[in-house]
């Protein structure tokens, strides 16, 4: 059973190995970046490293999950993203861009300090970075399509509609088009859901809502959307986010707690025993200042 709601002190892929596989929806890893800023920072073989737990974190995603892994050194970064196109089923969908210094952000007017505009060498880096991936295609129907395991209570339900009606697919179809031809593949990987319009047809021209087995076409299209990944907006995100920099109290390298989300349950994975404290006590922090909040 997965601790939920805990941060586990210990290594992240010895604490992995205890999940069963695709019983996770969401990863978010915030690995060393190998830039040397602490002794924890200085990893050999640094891509071989970030393989093992790129795998774990594979094995034990959803298939309609979500994976977020964030750096900040392009040169790594590209070698990373070429590892996992090699070795992993990951499909890359963003490069997303944390900008820190944005407009209206608290500290604009003292990281401006650092911009010039003369005899330049490079650009003044003021951002990081997160790769977003998931397990499925652009909008995850073409995987799941593929794969006649999928969606077996909606297969049976069209086999047992047709059965109900008494007709043969042909006949469906030359009363209502060729557009309810998908609905009634129920043992092909060409098996698709019917347009709201089609299902309206079906019950028009079938009487089909008299059948005891009758599902509304909501509670179909919720059940064919889960097998897909989708995720929420907490604003209007899209590659660039705008968020303050966390105050370097505890850690040299913090990331903002409004990015932990809509009340997600979590699992926490930390390996340094002070660190973990800091990160247990600043959970407990904010989950007090959001239950003031809500009182």
């Amino acid at each position: 059973m997965l601790p939920i709601n805990e941060i586990i002190q210990g290594d992240c892929l010895e604490v992995m190995r205890g999940f069963p596989d695709n019983s996770v929806d969401l990863v978010v890893t915030d690995p060393p970046y190998n830039i040397k800023k602490a002794d924890w920072d200085n990893i050999p073989d640094y891509i071989e490293w970030c393989g093992k737990w790129l795998k774990e974190c594979e094995r034990v995603l959803k298939d309609n999950g979500s994976f977020y892994f964030f750096h900040n050194y392009i040169p790594t970064i590209s070698k990373l993203m070429l590892w996992v196109e090699e070795n992993t089923e990951f499909v890359f969908k963003q490069f997303i861009v944390w900008n820190k210094r944005f407009e209206g952000a608290r500290n604009k007017g003292y990281l401006d300090g650092y911009v010039k505009t003369g005899k330049l060498r490079n650009y003044q880096k003021m951002a990081e970075y997160c790769l977003f991936y998931t397990l499925q295609d652009e909008t995850g129907l073409t995987t799941v399509m593929l794969d006649t395991n999928n969606f077996p209570t909606m297969r049976r339900y069209f086999k047992e509609l047709q059965e109900w009606i008494g007709c043969t697919k042909k006949e469906i179809i030359d009363r209502i088009g060729q557009r309810a031809d998908h609905c009634f593949r129920w043992g092909s990987s060409q098996w698709d859901l019917p347009t709201e319009e089609t299902y309206q047809e079906l019950i028009d021209k079938f009487k089909i809502n008299e059948w005891a087995g009758f599902r509304e076409y909501e509670d179909l299209r919720q059940e064919y959307e889960d097998l897909r990944y989708t995720f929420n907006n907490q604003k209007t995100h899209h590659s660039v986010w705008n968020y303050e920099i966390a105050p370097k109290i505890d850690h040299i390298t913090p990331k903002p707690i409004v990015w932990g989300g809509d009340n997600r349950k979590y699992i926490g994975i930390e390996k340094d025993p002070e660190y973990c404290k800091i990160a247990r006590e600043r959970v407990k922090r904010a989950e007090s200042k959001k239950k003031l909040f809500y009182v």
